[in-house]
């Protein structure tokens, strides 16, 4: 069964970009350090995405270990219930971190413009 792309979800423009050799090494690095081709990346960029790097292992660690507390203090709400705040204030936190961390951050170009950045 073959899905169907809309009008809008069909990529058949292509563009040229001329990069001197520097440029070029640089967008490559950029996008894999992303984990995104180029192409995907520049896509990110023209929807007012900034794609983030890919954490590095600590980051995960660090997670992981944030889950652990987490699991810690759940066990203790039947005994002290005023955990359970804490659990919710430890998912927030990692939800946030979570976020700030991996999710392309969001630009607007006509503010760029506007501050004189663009």
């Amino acid at each position: 069964m073959s899905k169907e792309k809309s009008e809008k979800d069909v990529r058949n423009v292509p563009i040229t970009v001329r990069l001197n050799e520097e440029e070029h090494e640089k967008l490559k690095q950029c996008a894999a350090a992303c984990g995104l081709s180029v192409a995907e990346f520049m896509r990110q960029l023209c929807k007012g995405n900034a794609p983030q790097p890919q954490p590095e292992k600590e980051f995960w660690a660090l997670l992981d270990t944030l889950y652990e507390v987490h699991a810690a203090f759940k066990k203790c709400v039947p005994y002290f219930p005023y955990a359970i705040e804490i659990c919710k204030e430890i998912e927030d936190f990692i939800l946030e971190l979570q976020q700030k961390t991996t999710l392309p951050q969001r630009f607007n170009v006509e503010e760029l413009m506007e501050q004189g950045a663009v």
